[in-house]
């Protein structure tokens, strides 16, 4: 009987310091913040370079003039960093002759509607149906995603920040695009 009790009490600590070392991650983790975007070869989609035919028509924006799409989730963490910092991007991207456009996927609700109000700053945000189908033309696997595309549907960068996607296109850019 007292090594019954004995065995008890030891499983009892070991239980308490597993408590302990769970507690103690849950905090570390919580301390860390939101989940980092996604490295640019992990949100999928074209290569820099490569043409999207999704991307060759966009009404109301002329040919010549670059496209920026971010692509968001319902539920993401790194999009809730993300999509602030796109929408106040707006205004240098205009004065850069870029075109944002804002792609949200996601069940509708109170977090959706969030997002599009925050992403009305954009322009209005590509939804539902029409989402689901950009998502798919550019074979988004994770988000939040941004790509920079040429009139002509070429890529020219890609990240997983607007900042990341841009950067990316300077560097792609052949010296005297990129001197121009």
């Amino acid at each position: 009987m007292i090594a019954l009790v004995c065995g008890l009490v030891i499983l009892g600590v070991i239980e308490l310091f597993h408590l302990a070392v769970t507690a103690s991650l849950v905090r570390r983790l919580r301390e860390q913040g939101p989940a980092s975007p996604a490295p640019a070869e992990q949100i999928g989609g074209p290569e820099v370079g490569e043409r999207t035919p999704a991307a060759r028509t966009v009404p109301g924006v002329p040919e010549d003039t670059e496209v920026l799409f971010g692509f968001f989730s319902v539920g993401c963490p790194s999009c809730r960093t993300e999509a602030p910092r796109f929408a106040n991007a707006v205004p240098a991207l205009g004065d850069a002759g870029v075109h944002p456009i804002a792609v949200l996927a996601g069940p509708g609700g109170t977090e959706r509607d969030e997002y599009a109000a925050l992403l009305d700053r954009v322009g209005t945000p590509v939804l539902d149906d029409a989402a689901r189908a950009a998502f798919r033309s550019f074979a988004v696997r994770g988000t939040p995603a941004f790509f920079l595309v040429r009139g002509d549907g070429t890529v020219l960068g890609k990240g997983a920040s607007a900042a990341a996607a841009l950067i990316a296109s300077n560097a792609n850019r052949e010296p005297a695009a990129a001197g121009a």
